[in-house]
């Protein structure tokens, strides 16, 4: 059944078995004593992925991977280099792959240290970007887990304010699944906890407060903002996402989009 199931508009912020596959060099392939370190291993595998080189990126982040143990700010670290690499390979399988390593690395980091806050924020990512492979049973649970990651987040930091962001596209997906869906959810997985966009507004504003320039946080309020029929608050928020300086490709990509927008409300300003 086709459901809008909005859910995975959350944010854009992997399994061992496709590089062995893939990869079978990497269990026989020798390298100098001081290579062989997870932050050597780690730095190699960045200088790669800045070349666009996604196969010597993913074989070094494999390799690093056996020699991370429990260092939950090293298996972020990796979280975020697999979840960056899906946006490198045009290859919906490899995506489907990195998805599943990204999420079994934001896994380890929490495992690693339940209360560090950006390790339960990259679950909840991990969560979302994992949503086109997931079935709508998995996809509601995960749902249910992406609140609850984020809440947890902002109670041991509160000043995450990628905690508040996440928690703001979560209150905007739940809350603008159209009627079919939503009643398909609450009758067959009993339903998904409360959300609404006031919620929302809410959660991005605390964002904003947090973090002023992250484009981001101004052009998911606007969308709430037009969400609720609030035109002149989503204009002001979509002219200050054109106006910032993009600090990432997250950032240019909504100050791409806040743009677009603006043209098609007839403002022409550059």
């Amino acid at each position: 059944m086709a459901l809008a199931f909005k859910l995975d508009l959350i944010p854009r912020v992997l399994g061992l078995g496709f590089a062995l596959v893939c990869f079978p060099w990497l269990m026989t392939t020798t390298r100098p004593a001081e290579e062989l370190t997870a932050t050597n291993l780690l730095a190699q595998g960045e200088q790669a992925e800045q070349r666009g080189d996604v196969v010597t990126a993913l074989k070094e982040y494999t390799a690093a991977e056996s020699l991370i143990s429990t260092d939950c700010p090293t298996w972020c670290r990796l979280t975020r280099h697999y979840c960056d690499l899906m946006h490198d390979t045009p290859s919906p399988a490899q995506q489907k792959d990195l998805a599943g390593r990204a999420l079994a690395a934001a896994v380890r980091a929490e495992k690693a240290d339940p209360k560090n806050a950006t390790a339960h924020l990259c679950v909840a990512v991990c969560f979302a970007k994992n949503f086109p492979y997931a079935s709508m049973e998995t996809k509601v649970e995960w749902s249910r887990e992406i609140k609850t990651e984020c809440e947890t987040a902002i109670a041991l930091d509160p000043k995450q304010d990628v905690g508040y962001y996440l928690l703001g596209r979560w209150n905007y997906g739940v809350a603008n699944m159209n009627f079919l869906a939503k009643g398909f959810v609450k009758v067959i997985y009993g339903g998904l906890p409360k959300a609404s966009n006031e919620e929302a507004v809410k959660a991005f504003k605390q964002a904003i407060q947090l973090a002023p320039r992250r484009i981001i946080n101004h052009f998911e309020l606007a969308r709430v903002y037009e969400a609720i029929g609030e035109c002149r608050l989503e204009r002001a928020e979509l002219a200050v996402c054109r106006d910032l300086k993009a600090s990432d490709l997250d950032d240019a990509e909504a100050q791409g989009d806040a743009i677009k927008k603006l043209a098609a409300m007839g403002d022409s300003h550059h």
